[in-house]
């Protein structure tokens, strides 16, 4: 597990790569900013203990 500066939680690479592609799609579908869609999932998984790769 590694902490990133975009995303304020420890991930692994599997959820590391799953964030920033979320984060690419809500910029893309979305029209939001880069910074604000990773603001976003921030917030709402930065309270979740351990965020895991979803099967």
């Amino acid at each position: 597990m590694a902490r990133t500066e975009e995303f304020l939680m420890d991930l692994d690479k599997g959820m590391l790569a799953y964030f920033r592609e979320l984060a690419h799609e809500m910029v893309t579908r979305f029209g939001v900013s880069r910074a604000e869609a990773v603001a976003r999932i921030n917030r709402a998984y930065s309270a979740a203990s351990s965020p895991r790769t979803p099967t």
